[in-house]
């Protein structure tokens, strides 16, 4: 078994190898990092709740109702103050926390009034009551004085990408202090991009901060940051910030200052021994359990719900005390916060891009915080991921070689469903993060090495079947019956289809206007182009009867779209024949003009013809009627005409009504258009003359036919060359003069191809 199988299985464990030294960041290998951060994207979607997730938590929201009502923001400081007066003394909320910073005094113009007159004038009377009654005045002392003896936490940023220090504002006191263990415990290093491109741990480099303007923080019960930290290199955020450290200290975030004071709780350091019998830091205690922290101060996100799915109040209905369920704010944390357009802060997030609230990052992380719901790498992950990748990649090194197809299948499929419900149950029941995608992206290598070995080795089989099948259908569809002989079948059968025809329009005169060189060079330049375009749209040509040419799409390769590729083919066959007739005038040769028609329906299509000659073709009156339809153009003045089956199903383009129709050989009329180009890119004209030609075909089908006539008049008085609005209006005068009777029904029967 090893001579015939020992170079398959080193192959493996080679693989297992380069997998084993990417676990142990040896080498970097993007797409498995990439595929991890999809995995844990897809976990997380699967595992939230994606509900109401927590009565504790409560967004005041300064939304549009709000700044349509209040004015925009900032708001005055004197607003604020009664804001905060009233959500703790109408509506009791326990803790208050500002996902916003105020690094600005209140410019007033009130205020800058008094102290210009206050600098000029020597009116004691006036100073003294200037002096007495500037607090109850100042927009900044009147919010200082609500912040006062209430619980709220202040919010501030630190910045880490300005080259210059710069620090406004007053930074509240640090959580551990240079000197302290905890301090010289934790690192808090941050990840950055090496000049080889690595990704690597670096020291944590603060160099500014915006904080709240002194005599707010000093009245505030505490403050923490709420900058949110870079997300990870696909745009996506999966954590957040809960440490910083910063000149000496160690700084709290806004969501763990607000947990903590709620809980009324000291933070403590949870400590573990690493692989290398270090001891590190582990996570956090706020004593709710183990809030697990990274070298960087991060955690994952805890998010517990798509966007929105926290409460949210108007802050205008709090200002206003018309807040519908009042109960709801009682003992409660609110964080202040926007969801307005142009001030709200959307984040790119697992379960949702480009739509969630800043806001709502830190509601989840506080939800998580006060019920211990963090999930996290343990400090082990590394080795049992090493263990795991190791013997996956030994037992499928060995067992993948030495069976069929059916059973590698087997294996394959057996593994990662094992390796996945293994990841799965530890997400979910014990909230721990190991990677995923190495073990899966390893195991499918194996297999696709193995299976490929099998393709390799049958190929002398499937080249003898392809010469056999080559001897009788188009050479274009060998090579793709060739990769996967068994998913292709050429018995006869009936499938949905589009079928396109196209013919040259006086074909006679060109062809006697040229010797018979000319006229063969002439027919190649034109069907060569159009031939690629149906075969860059995926399309099987069926033949070329002489100055025409007939294709199809949907078999043999299945494609669900094929009405679409049917109808960009003859748009861009006109394209193309613009280009052509530039080239045919510079050698004098006439200009040529196609007709194009298109039916979508069911078909017979299969190897059809007889023993001499067989061919792979589509049969039935669905092709027939492509074929009739496109006989039509020239009775419309048109160019490219579609069933309205074929519009159905190609929803993307722009198409102009002609007529209902009922051709020679079909019962059933039939409705016929004009596509007009994509959606999106008709031009704005076209489509008004469109929409105006639809109302006066739709008056003259309802047999309004002195409104219609007047319609089409005006359409034709503005598009003299177009032959259709001349058609309308000569049988809109016919049918004036000779009414139709009460079952006319608008039908065009055309009695001949």
């Amino acid at each position: 078994m090893f001579r015939k199988s020992g170079g398959r299985i080193l192959v493996g464990l080679a693989l297992t190898c380069v997998f084993l030294a990417w676990e142990r960041n040896m080498i970097e290998l993007p797409i498995i990092d990439r595929l991890e951060l999809i995995a844990y994207d897809t976990r997380l979607a699967a595992t939230v709740p994606n509900e109401d997730v927590d009565p504790r938590i409560v967004i005041i929201d300064i939304d549009e109702e709000s700044l349509v009502a209040e004015g925009h923001w900032p708001w005055n400081r004197v607003k604020l103050a009664q804001l905060v007066e009233t959500l703790f003394d109408v509506y009791q909320i326990d803790l208050l926390g500002f996902d916003v910073v105020f690094a600005e005094r209140d410019s007033s113009e009130e205020m800058e009034l008094l102290e210009s007159l206050a600098m000029e004038t020597e009116d004691t009377e006036f100073l003294t009551r200037f002096q007495d009654y500037k607090p109850y005045i100042n927009p900044d002392q009147a919010f200082a004085r609500a912040l006062n003896g209430r619980q709220v936490i202040m919010g501030y940023y630190f910045d880490k990408s300005s080259v210059r220090s710069t620090r406004t504002g007053a930074l509240v006191d640090p959580l551990f202090a240079k000197g302290t263990p905890y301090y010289e415990m934790l690192t808090l290093q941050q990840k950055a991009i090496g000049a080889d491109g690595a990704e690597k741990l670096v020291d944590a480099n603060v160099t500014s901060y915006t904080a709240n303007v002194p005599e707010l923080q000093e009245n505030a019960l505490g403050g923490g940051f709420y900058s949110i930290p870079s997300q990870d290199r696909d745009g996506i955020l999966r954590r957040i910030q809960l440490l910083e450290k910063f000149d000496g200290g160690i700084y709290e975030s806004l969501s763990l200052a607000l947990a903590r004071h709620y809980m009324v709780s000291e933070v403590e350091l949870i400590t573990a021994f690493d692989e290398r019998n270090q001891e590190v830091v582990e996570g956090l205690d706020i004593g709710t359990g183990r809030i697990p922290i990274d070298a960087q101060g991060t955690s994952y996100i805890p998010y517990s719900g798509r966007a929105y799915s926290f409460r949210y109040v108007s802050a205008t209905d709090i200002l206003n005390q018309t807040v519908e369920n009042p109960e709801d704010l009682q003992f409660v944390i609110g964080i202040l916060g926007t969801t307005a357009a142009g001030l709200v802060d959307l984040r790119n997030t697992p379960l949702q891009q480009n739509n969630y609230p800043g806001v709502e990052v830190h509601a989840a992380t506080i939800a998580g915080l006060l019920d211990d719901n963090f999930r996290s790498r343990p400090y082990y992950a590394a080795t049992a991921e090493f263990l795991s990748i190791l013997v996956l990649g030994l037992l499928l090194s060995i067992a993948l070689p030495a069976s069929g197809a059916t059973v590698q299948t087997l294996l394959w499929l057996g593994s990662s469903t094992a390796v996945i419900a293994g990841n799965m149950y530890l997400w979910t029941a014990e909230n721990t993060i190991l990677a995923i995608a190495p073990m899966l992206m390893l195991a499918t290598s194996l297999y696709m090495v193995n299976m490929a070995y099998g393709y390799f080795f049958e190929s002398r089989n499937k080249a003898k079947l392809s010469g056999l099948f080559g001897q009788y259908i188009p050479p274009e569809l060998v090579d793709e019956m060739s990769k996967n002989p068994d998913s292709y079948d050429l018995e006869a059968k009936k499938a949905e289809l589009s079928v396109l025809f196209t013919d040259v329009r006086g074909f006679t005169t060109i062809a006697e206007g040229l010797d018979p060189k000319s006229l063969s060079q002439l027919m190649n330049e034109l069907l060569s182009p159009m031939t690629r375009i149906v075969h860059d749209n995926k399309g099987t040509i069926d033949k070329y009867m002489g100055d025409a040419m007939m294709a199809f799409w949907g078999a043999p390769i299945e494609n669900p779209d094929h009405a679409s590729a049917a109808v960009s083919s003859g748009l861009k066959m006109l394209d193309e024949l613009e280009e052509l007739n530039r080239h045919f005038a510079e050698r004098q040769w006439p200009e040529v003009k196609i007709g194009i028609g298109v039916n979508t329906g069911d078909m017979n299509v299969g190897n059809m013809g007889s023993e001499f000659r067989m061919a792979y073709t589509v049969l039935g009156d669905a092709v027939n009627l492509g074929a009739r339809v496109e006989g039509l153009t020239k009775n419309y003045g048109v160019l490219f005409i579609v069933t309205e089956s074929t519009a159905a199903a190609a929803p993307e383009f722009e198409y102009r009504r002609l007529d209902i129709v009922r051709v020679k050989g079909k019962a059933e009329p039939v409705t016929i258009l004009e596509p007009m180009g994509q959606a999106g890119m008709v031009s704005q004209a076209e489509i008004s003359e469109r929409d105006q030609y639809h109302a006066a075909l739709d008056e003259y089908l309802n047999q309004q036919f002195e409104s219609a006539l007047n319609q089409f008049s005006v359409l034709a008085k503005a598009d003299p060359e177009r032959m259709l609005y001349q058609i309308y209006i000569e049988r809109c005068q016919q049918l004036v003069k000779q009414p139709p009777g009460v079952d006319w029904d608008g039908v065009v029967t055309f009695t001949t191809k």
